[in-house]
């Protein structure tokens, strides 16, 4: 072969080979078994100087594992031992985070988090500085649903369980259900930073089990709601009035309202289809005021009255003036505690203000917390039944003893 054709051949070489250190590869990869992956983890005050940090870490193992015996939590384990429970403290979250580090033969991975939970004595003394670190750090996931117990958050985290792999499933399939307050992240950083500087997280308090045999304690605890002023617990509802607090802020998806009608002995019970709330600011003569319409569409589970629904017309319309003030009960029963006593705009009031009358915001954002439990709100509930079903089994038997 001639000098002319092997000098391209060599030049071609040559760049090949400068292209290899080009290539980046994997020097940084991390196996995923050598990840500690995070389900869920709890924030608890330590002492006066320090919190607590508990993480729920999945356990990978094969099928042929087996499982404990009665849902005993021996050791931190929960009772199918998918998961357990280790906890490290420190001056702040970053700080227990190096500690519980310390403790762990794998790297801890926070990208599978499912749910985050604060327990009252941090809650109440502000959880701005935790939030700020789950802000700042590339790895927690934004969408993680947020919590606050009575109590220590690390004893929700151990709770035993038997339909979901471990307690952060079930509690993750809670807020999907959107049968309780949900609120994630993302949510509660954007409450703290609206106008109103008010947030409102989903409140558990454990219960004793139903029965002495129940093992699964995660049936046995109760939803309210934790209201935030600021970045502090201020106070909570209870769980029949957490259902206005839906209401108002267009969460609600799924219920069963059940109502006694007027002049009737019974009760029907009607299943929420749709519904819709919208918030329409007013200021007029100096008065701030605020219309709540509520828009619903039901049909009847059942009917143990003796009104007909489906041949009576009227019998509807007093069912559906029955779902109204049901509605509207549960709404103003929300309202008197948030807007009166605790004063903190959950409902982001604040924001449907500011967008309707920005130059009015403007002269009065800094007086908010004064105005806020000033403004008149009236509650338009216009429950519609579309499905009343296909029969009526007492109002028939009625008209049967009539003619007898």
């Amino acid at each position: 072969m001639s000098i002319k054709h092997i000098a391209p051949i060599f030049r071609l070489s040559l760049l090949s080979g400068l292209l290899i250190f080009l290539l980046t590869g994997c020097w940084d990869r991390i196996e995923v078994n050598d990840l500690a992956l995070v389900t869920g983890a709890a924030i608890d005050r330590y002492d006066d100087h320090s919190i607590e940090l508990s993480v729920q870490i999945f356990v990978p193992r094969g099928s042929s594992s087996g499982t404990l015996e009665s849902g005993s939590t021996k050791g931190g384990e929960t009772g199918n031992q998918s998961s357990y429970v280790r906890s490290a403290h420190g001056t702040n979250l970053a700080d227990a985070l190096s500690h519980l580090q310390e403790k762990l033969p794998r790297k801890v991975f926070w990208g599978h988090t499912e749910v985050i939970i604060f327990g009252e004595a941090v809650a109440r003394s502000g959880i701005r500085d935790d939030l700020d670190y789950f802000m700042r750090a590339p790895q927690p996931r934004e969408r993680a649903y947020m919590y606050v117990t009575k109590g220590q958050g690390r004893d929700f985290l151990e709770m035993s369980t038997k339909l979901e792999r471990n307690t952060a499933e079930v509690l993750r399939e809670i807020s999907k259900s959107k049968i309780t307050l949900s609120v994630t992240l993302s949510d509660l950083a954007q409450m703290l930073a609206s106008g109103s500087n008010s947030a409102a997280l989903p409140y558990l308090e454990l219960l004793a089990p139903l029965t002495t045999n129940n093992s699964d304690k995660t049936e046995s605890f109760l939803n309210a709601t934790a209201v935030f002023k600021s970045d502090k617990m201020v106070g909570k509802i209870d769980d029949r009035t957490t259902r206005g607090i839906l209401w108002l802020r267009d969460e609600i998806k799924q219920a069963v309202i059940t109502v006694t009608p007027e002049g009737e002995k019974g009760t029907v019970s009607a299943n929420l289809i749709r519904s819709k709330t919208k918030l329409e600011p007013i200021i007029k003569d100096g008065k701030w005021q605020m219309n709540v319409w509520i828009q619903t569409e039901d049909d009847a589970l059942q009917n143990t009255t003796m009104l007909n629904l489906v041949a009576d017309p009227k019998a509807l319309q007093i069912v559906q003036n029955a779902l109204n003030d049901d509605i509207g009960s549960r709404v103003r029963m929300a309202l008197d505690k948030v807007q009166l006593d605790l004063k903190a705009d959950i409902f982001d009031f604040a924001g449907e203000f500011h967008r309707v009358y920005p130059k009015e915001w403007k002269k009065n954002q800094n007086r908010w917390d004064e105005l806020f439990p000033t403004v008149e709100v009236a509650i338009h509930a216009q429950a519609k039944m579309l499905r009343p079903g296909l029969s009526s089994i007492k109002a028939r038997e009625s008209v049967k003893e009539s003619a007898k």
